[in-house]
């Protein structure tokens, strides 16, 4: 069996290894799963392996294995391929059988020829999926995996060099700087690198194609091998930079839409993926599966833009933040924390009270808000969920670009966050849900196609007056439902369908949010510089202490939580209690106090409601009314 080295810089050898030991019987599809996952949970290869999302494809190695993390932003149909095909060779007549799994690729040595129509061959189906970079993760998020990113060496050859079949002769700059690199580096499979040498090395789509004309087929061709610009990403935030993969999963492996992934793979940017292409002597292939043209130019978009990645390992993650353990409680990363988070919790309160201008009830508001998210569903009721509006954003704040102050010291704490300026414009023009585009078969992104756990923050203070049109009706709708029930409808066209969020969502207004949120805190500032205190507030922020604030914040949020009998009891006398009073707390008032119980006690280290914290929390409850009623006067 290879070693780690070269399995991980050729593992289809290691695939071809497995399958001469075991022959053609299914065994050895079994074989070389068991292969990988041993091999993928050594956390010494894991570390070796570089991140797709780091990484510039052209400092890659064709059919390496990388790592990627991403959001399933689209699920495809199933993608049919030869698992098992027979190869002939033309100079002795023989025949012999060919693993075709984790390939795009059906390849053959000089002189041999794919029997296509042979009884032997298999065919076998996997799942794509559209993976996009995480949408709006933070830049210290990137630098840290980044820096954890292995150093990796050049592109090694690859059969692109010399093959006569190639669909997109000038694809992009990436492929030019791989195919520069090629000569200078030596190939990890000696028998591939003796047919390009011969220069007669034949290659076909392992998922056959269409009959198409060869004019359109070049049309199309030239239609996609233009810039980044040219071709739609479908990346949910306009602006978002990064790479996006195709993802390939087999043996029942299968994701959700919006599911944040880590993938272990194998890297698959050969150009002749780019819509197919002509073989060796010119031919289209075929396709089993019928495709459009335009779903043509969706599904297969350049490798260089858009590589695959033929999964051997992927888990869906609760969480993106690098400083942690996948798992943490596994890892005991909680355990390892709660003896000191109620000292972070202080140190994070004396920031947020900074920030917001010496205002302490907003700033214990806002951890509350920033350790929320939707733990249970209760029919359309989601559970968890803590919007906050931030209001009392006065002009004064506003002309020393007190909303951009804000949300960047909250991208520097959190992993995932995005900053949406509220205008007519924005609101007229911007797409925020989700549609089926059913000519080119794809999921068309919105801006509330979000993972979980980003933070959307909504700067209120930017509306101006003017009439938002029907869009823009029907985007304040769809903001409504992420704040209120944390869904959103996916226009399907011919139905909607209703996606689960949990996205916190903080609006920054001057008076009260044209949508109510879960807590509305009045902004009481203690003084009005905001240059100064964002200045102490950068003094203070030492890398250490970010990066115990940035554990915390994740950890808070993941932790367990219950409500004993005894506080049960407790807080149900106090509601009989209060409702003898003339201003007695209403029903929904309890919800939310409950509701804010378990934010400040989970913030505090806390897995389940103490006396001292619930006293704690009603007067932070009556103060944060209190508040509200004289501002309202």
């Amino acid at each position: 069996m290879p070693g780690v080295d070269d399995w991980t810089l050729a593992p289809l050898r290691a695939v071809d290894k497995i399958f001469e030991e075991c022959g053609p019987s299914g065994e050895w599809r079994q074989k070389a799963r068991e292969f990988f996952k041993k091999e993928i949970g050594q956390k010494t290869v894991l570390s070796k392996l570089p991140w797709v999302n780091e990484t510039p494809l052209h400092d890659l190695r064709p059919n390496q294995v990388v790592r990627f993390r991403g959001m399933v932003q689209d699920m495809f149909d199933n993608e049919f391929f030869l698992d098992l095909y027979e190869v002939r060779d033309s100079n002795t007549g023989t025949f012999r059988l060919q693993s075709g799994r984790y390939k795009d690729i059906a390849e053959c040595g000089a002189g041999e020829n794919i029997v296509t129509d042979s009884p032997r061959c298999e065919t076998g189906d996997r799942l794509t999926y559209y993976c996009v970079p995480v949408p709006g993760e933070n830049e210290w998020v990137k630098k840290i995996y980044q820096d954890m990113n292995p150093c990796t060496l050049g592109a090694s050859s690859s059969n692109s060099v010399s093959r006569k079949k190639r669909s997109v002769t000038e694809e992009s700059d990436h492929y030019t700087s791989l195919n520069q690199c090629a000569d200078q580096t030596e190939d990890t499979d000696s028998m591939k690198m003796e047919a390009v040498e011969q220069g007669e090395n034949k290659r076909t789509r392992t998922e056959g194609r269409n009959e198409v004309t060869q004019d359109l087929q070049r049309s199309s061709s030239e239609e996609t091998s233009g810039s980044r610009e040219a071709i739609d990403l479908n990346f949910p935030i306009p602006g978002m930079k990064g790479t996006p993969c195709l993802v390939k999963t087999y043996d029942d492996v299968n994701f959700s839409l919006n599911d944040i992934v880590e993938v272990v793979g194998i890297l698959s940017i050969d150009p002749a993926m780019a819509l197919g292409g002509p073989d060796h002597d010119g031919n289209i292939e075929m396709n089993t599966a019928a495709m459009d043209m335009e779903e043509e130019v969706a599904h297969c978009p350049p490798p260089s833009l858009v590589p695959r990645l033929h999964v051997l390992s992927a888990q869906k993650v609760s969480h993106t933040n690098p400083l942690l353990s996948a798992d943490l409680e596994c890892s005991g990363d909680i355990a390892a924390q709660k003896g000191s988070m109620r000292e972070t919790r202080e140190l994070l309160r004396e920031l947020l009270q900074e920030a917001l201008l010496g205002d302490a009830l907003a700033a214990e508001f806002m951890i509350c808000h920033f350790v929320s998210s939707v733990y249970l569903r209760q029919d359309v009721i989601a559970l968890g969920k803590y919007s906050m509006n931030l209001s009392g954003v006065t002009k004064g704040l506003q002309e020393q670009q007190y909303t951009t102050c804000l949300y960047n010291l909250i991208s520097s704490l959190v992993t995932q966050s995005h900053l949406f300026s509220m205008t007519l414009n924005n609101m007229n023009n911007t797409v925020f849900t989700p549609k089926k585009d059913y000519k080119s078969n794809r999921l068309m992104s919105g801006l509330l196609q979000l993972s979980q756990h980003t933070h959307l923050v909504v700067d209120e203070t930017v509306l101006t007056a003017g009439q938002l049109d029907a869009k823009g009706v029907q985007n304040l709708t769809a903001l409504g439902n992420v704040i209120n029930w944390q869904k959103a409808d996916y226009d399907f066209q011919y139905h909607q369908i209703e996606q689960h969020t949990n996205i916190p969502v903080l609006i920054l207004s001057e008076g009260r949010a044209m949508i109510t949120s879960d807590v509305e805190v009045r902004l009481e500032p203690k003084h009005t510089n905001v240059s100064t205190a964002f200045t102490q507030i950068h003094s203070k922020l030492t890398p250490d202490l970010l990066q115990r604030l940035r554990s915390y914040l994740t950890t808070a949020r993941l932790m367990s939580y219950t409500l004993s009998d005894e506080m049960q009891k407790m807080v149900q006398d106090d509601f009989v209690d209060s409702r003898k009073n003339e201003n007695g707390i209403t029903a929904s008032d309890l919800h939310s106090l409950l509701v804010l119980a378990r934010l400040v006690a989970v913030s505090c280290g806390e897995t389940s409601l103490t006396p001292d914290i619930w006293r704690s929390v009603k007067i932070l409850g009556n103060e944060q009314k209190l508040r509200l009623n004289v501002s309202s006067h």
